[in-house]
């Protein structure tokens, strides 16, 4: 499938069916990742694949976030959520998690942030014309403290995102977003 196509008919998935992601094509999105944009070449990206026992401990990480959201962890909604996260992670088949070099200067470390989330969308995109279905996850679970040596975390890197990967369990159609023309401004004079 070609680019356009792939971008347009991209969707966030959070089933996936069993089947492993062949190493194989888990590399091949990887180098589409690697061409992203990137000023003065830092190359400021880093990836950890995780599967397997790597990924099941990733979902202990995520379930043990989760419960920090209710005020009784005990409580029967707070159990039936993390246990439903437990689950989705698990059958989640393979899961890279996107790292970010992180300069002393900003206006390198604001290029470099901005140059891994594009080798971000590389990989989404790349994985959606391989038939694969992606999950973008940010925010709060990079704070969690194990979780840079679940990833191997390099000294000077910080987790910027974690991607969930494999064959979307269900076709679904994308979400409707606005209308390029409805957020665009076309300026030809000063």
């Amino acid at each position: 499938m070609d680019a356009i196509t792939a971008i347009r008919r991209r969707t966030s998935v959070r089933r996936f069916r069993p089947d492993p992601v062949p190493r194989e094509t888990i590399e091949t999105l990887l180098d589409c990742a690697v061409r992203a944009p990137n000023h003065k070449l830092t190359e400021p990206w880093r990836f950890a694949v995780l599967t397997g026992a790597a990924r099941d401990w990733f979902a202990e990480l995520r379930a043990r976030h989760r419960l920090t959201r209710f005020a009784d962890p005990a409580s029967d909604e707070a159990r039936t959520a993390v246990e439903k996260m437990r689950l989705e992670t698990e059958r989640t088949p393979a899961l890279v998690v996107i790292m970010c070099a992180v300069s002393p200067d900003e206006k390198t470390r604001e290029e470099d942030y901005a140059a891994a989330m594009m080798a971000t969308a590389n990989l989404i995109i790349a994985a959606e014309s391989l038939g694969l279905g992606t999950y973008l996850r940010t925010g709060g679970l990079m704070q969690e403290p194990d979780a840079p040596t679940l990833a191997g975390l390099e000294r000077g890197f910080r987790s910027v995102g974690i991607q969930s990967l494999g064959y979307p369990e269900a076709e679904e159609p994308p979400r409707r977003r606005r209308a390029a023309a409805e957020l665009t401004r076309w300026v030809s004079r000063r």
